[in-house]
């Protein structure tokens, strides 16, 4: 097998709030999954994100507050941090745009684009607050979607994707002090997609995305098509000081925020001592985005495009989601409509609260992803059955059957690993189920095989990471790694030891059901 290097880069979280389980369970949840099974199957595999500290979200957060910018910057990202760690999520690199090193890689990108002459300067429009006496952007700035009327910011629609045109947003008004909104002229950098759509769109085509994603991006390039702007007047951000004309101007976050995936693997290349463009450009390597639908248009536009028009592949994969929703709502911060991943994860053993998102996962466009605490229940109902089955054999099994797998779970394994290759995690975790009743677990007492349980416990490995290396531990030694196939038939037999801790599916508490209805005012059946 030939040994690959993976980037997966979820979307940079803006620092203004901490993780919900939507945000987990959406982006970082899957890119630790992905980033966990490559490395199991052998394969070089590095998790890179970072924090937009130069969004608006964080400025809006700060007003509100009445604090420094960059004080309720950094109480959010130690935040995030505790969130992702509270889910037994590490990422390899987390870039701040705020370094100095990702401001210097931005401008060299931009520097880079404008060279192969994909940038130019041209007349914009920026929306100011007359009664603030200020350009805003963003979030800054609120008003309906010229496509779909639904509520929007400033820059990109939630609701239909669309990338907003300042000039075209309807009934623009101030968040920060409710007033109405004007236009003012303005030059500004633009990215001529225009210039590259050819290019784009052939590429595109040529590509493994899914098919959903494919053609929302070809239908932009050739129903939207347009320059898309790069450049604004504001205060925080990448400060660009050429081209003359827009001296002073920040580049938008859409772009330079994004960029953060490239910092952070320039980072990890220098770390390993190899070459960025080498590896970049080996066949080789893959490069995989994970992101809520909401970055949708500028990964699979902006960040696409700046890699092509650089020489650079495309990504493998963009991997995207719908907006996660709480018993059948979108998750809502402002209406406190969430579930914190830190807070839960006190109340819930993440192992559980792990496989349940998974679970949750559907294709992007399905617009099923809903978590109930009903299904909640189920998965760690379904994950104590699993483990009385393993320790039922592990205890009374008299006969150990040394032997391989058979070709039909040999079978169930390789699709497994298709499923996985190609992120479709829910179906994985279907085929999970049918190797555990394959297998027979729980059933057959007098013969306990080792091989079986082994890839069992590796195939959950990428969802449950703590739950397999503990049994594993327990029945295999502390060596026990987790591997498929091939590999898995090198086992030696180890004496089995019994399993004394707790088991991970333990019922979900009363307490925890009863605050969660209460909370969430829904009839939930809890049976």
């Amino acid at each position: 097998m030939t040994t690959r290097t993976f980037f997966v880069c979820p979307a940079p979280p803006c620092p203004n709030g901490k993780l919900h389980l939507g945000h987990i369970g959406g982006v970082y949840l899957l890119t630790d999954l992905f980033v966990r099974f490559q490395r199991m199957r052998g394969h070089r595999a590095y998790h890179v994100t970072g924090a937009d500290e130069h969004g608006t979200y964080t400025v809006v957060k700060a007003r509100k507050l009445g604090r420094p910018i960059d004080e309720v910057a950094q109480l959010h990202i130690d935040e995030i941090m505790d969130c992702l760690r509270a889910m037994h999520i590490e990422p390899d690199v987390f870039i701040r745009t705020t370094d100095a090193t990702h401001k210097q890689n931005s401008l060299n990108i931009f520097r880079e684009l404008e060279a192969a002459g994909y940038i130019d300067v041209r007349d914009g429009h920026q929306l100011y607050c007359e009664n603030c006496d200020e350009f805003v952007a963003d979030s800054l700035a609120v008003g309906l979607c010229p496509a779909c009327d639904a509520s929007t910011d400033s820059n990109l629609c939630e609701n239909c994707g669309l990338a907003q045109q300042h000039s075209k947003l309807r009934t623009p008004s101030h968040t920060s002090c409710g007033k109405p909104l004007s236009l003012r002229p303005i030059e500004q950098a633009v990215f001529d997609v225009p210039r590259m759509a050819a290019m784009l769109d052939d590429a595109i085509k040529g590509s493994e995305w899914d098919q959903t994603i494919q053609r929302k991006a070809r239908a932009w390039l050739r129903d939207e098509l347009r320059p898309l702007p790069m450049s604004r007047i504001f205060d925080r951000g990448v400060t660009l000081e050429a081209p003359a004309k827009i001296a002073g101007q920040t580049l938008m976050t859409w772009f330079e925020g994004l960029w953060c995936f490239e910092t952070g693997i320039r980072l990890q290349c220098a770390r390993d001592e190899v070459d960025y463009d080498t590896v970049m450009r080996d066949p080789d390597t893959r490069l995989l985005f994970f992101m809520g639908q909401d970055n949708r248009f500028y990964y699979t536009i902006g960040v696409t495009g700046s890699l092509l028009a650089r020489g650079y592949p495309l990504p493998a994969n963009h991997s995207i989601q719908d907006f996660y929703k709480l018993e059948g709502e979108k998750f809502s911060t402002s209406r406190d409509h969430a579930l914190w991943a830190d807070e839960v994860s006190r109340q819930v053993d993440p192992s559980v609260l792990r496989y349940a998102l998974a679970r949750i996962a559907k294709p992007f466009g399905t617009n099923n992803n809903d978590f109930q605490i009903g299904e909640l229940i189920r998965s760690a109902s379904h994950i104590l059955a699993w483990e009385s089955a393993l320790r039922r054999d592990s205890l009374h099994s008299a006969n150990v059957d040394g032997s391989g797998l058979t070709p039909a779970h040999d079978d169930i394994v390789q699709r497994y690993i298709t499923a996985m290759d190609q992120v479709r995690f829910w179906n994985a975790l279907d085929l999970i189920d049918e190797y555990f009743v394959a297998t027979g677990f729980g059933t057959s007492p007098e013969t306990w095989r080792p091989v079986h349980v082994s890839v069992f416990l590796s195939m959950l490995h990428p969802v449950m990471p703590v739950l397999a290396a503990r049994y594993g531990n327990v029945f295999f030694g502390e060596y026990w790694t987790p591997a498929l196939g091939a590999n898995a038939t090198l086992l030696a037999t180890p004496p089995r030891a019994t399993a004394e801790f707790p088991p991970f599916g333990m019922p979900i508490a009363d307490s925890f059901i009863r605050q969660y209805q209460s909370r969430f005012q829904r009839a939930v059946d809890a049976a």
